[in-house]
């Protein structure tokens, strides 16, 4: 395993707060799904949520969503990222599903439906013949509502990038004509360890951003910003940028600090990638974006890991706990017996 990933490695010996016992994440997994096991049909979305914890776990997977509002260049960031159009584009609102891009010898894609509908996959395909099978899931224009009942679309691609555990997610646009599209983002960002949020210059941060980031901030612990297309800006109009985006997430976003804000094109480092161009790749901004998160801040968001599953499990547990004790207290009083709390020390 590489120093950037030493995070991921579980200590056996660690404590969860108020647990008796000494017990790593995979105890503490196993546990909560056990109780909810007993708790029948109704606690099943919630066995869901705990396995594809622990299947993260076990793959050792770090999720980083790409937010942004609609028509902010997101879907393009993580093209040029990924060196190929893979996601779809377009100059209207698009991305209405969440899209997972995760570390694959080939290139494939797979549909996850929120009812018993079998999935939908392709493999072995060009990168257009995929980006067209996207399209039919992923936009409004081919999935409108989400009428098709999509859950998620896996996107399963061999750049180097992911191979070291991150999977960047493409999330719905906020702000458009589409408003389920942001409260679908809004609801996913339980699952993500970080996020990525995408302005542009044009206009560099608006009231629907900030009223969003007033949200996503109680949701993401770690949260970093990119400002897109500055490619049109002089130097001096960069810097400028950067610090009128600084003092507006100060200001009226309440983030403390000198929050990292990063100066990009994606347009520019899609054409590098795809050309093979080096001095347009560095001249992107995107370089210093892939070092800053895969090369140093990976490690220290992994080291946070453990302590969010946690916090994320507690109130499964907290629940069940309650529905037990509820249980326990109506058979005492059926049967006309003591009943006695069980301890939670």
């Amino acid at each position: 395993m590489s120093q950037s990933k030493q995070g991921w490695r579980i200590n056996p010996g660690s404590q969860v707060e108020n647990d008796p016992a000494p017990q790593g994440l995979p105890a503490l997994l196993q546990q909560t799904l056990a109780h909810l096991e007993k708790l029948g049909p109704d606690f099943i979305p919630d066995r869901r949520k705990i396995e594809a914890l622990q299947e993260r776990l076990a793959m050792e997977r770090f999720h980083l969503a790409v937010l942004g509002q609609f028509k902010r260049g997101k879907s393009t960031l993580l093209n040029a990222l990924m060196g190929e159009e893979i996601l779809p584009t377009s100059v209207v609102p698009l991305t209405a599903i969440p899209t997972f891009l995760l570390w694959g010898p080939d290139v494939r894609a797979r549909v996850t439906f929120l009812n018993d509908h079998p999935r939908a996959e392709i493999s072995g395909k060009e990168t257009t013949a995929l980006t067209a099978f996207l399209a039919q899931f992923v936009t409004e224009a081919d999935n409108p509502a989400n009428r098709k009942g999509v859950s998620h679309v896996e996107v399963f691609y061999p750049a180097p990038l992911l191979q070291q555990g991150v999977v960047l997610i493409d999330t719905p646009g906020i702000g458009s004509t589409f408003r389920h599209n942001t409260e679908a983002t809004l609801n996913f960002l339980p699952q993500c360890d970080a996020a990525l949020f995408l302005v542009s210059a044009d206009p560099p941060i608006t009231e629907v951003e900030v009223e969003f980031l007033k949200a996503v901030r109680a949701k993401v612990t770690r949260l970093f910003f990119i400002i897109n297309k500055v490619d049109y800006l002089s130097e001096e109009e960069r810097d400028t940028l950067v610090r009128f985006v600084r003092n507006v997430l100060r200001e009226q976003v309440g983030i403390t600090g000198d929050p990292p804000v990063f100066r990009v094109s994606a347009r520019q480092g899609l054409e590098a990638r795809k050309s093979g161009n080096p001095d347009l790749w560095a001249q992107s901004g995107l370089e210093e974006v892939r070092r800053w998160f895969f090369e140093h801040e990976l490690g220290e968001m992994a080291r946070t890991f453990d302590l969010r599953v946690t916090e994320v499990l507690r109130p499964y547990q907290q629940r069940a706990d309650d529905l037990i004790e509820t249980v326990r207290k109506a058979a005492a009083e059926l049967f006309d017996v003591p009943y006695h709390a069980l301890s939670r020390a």
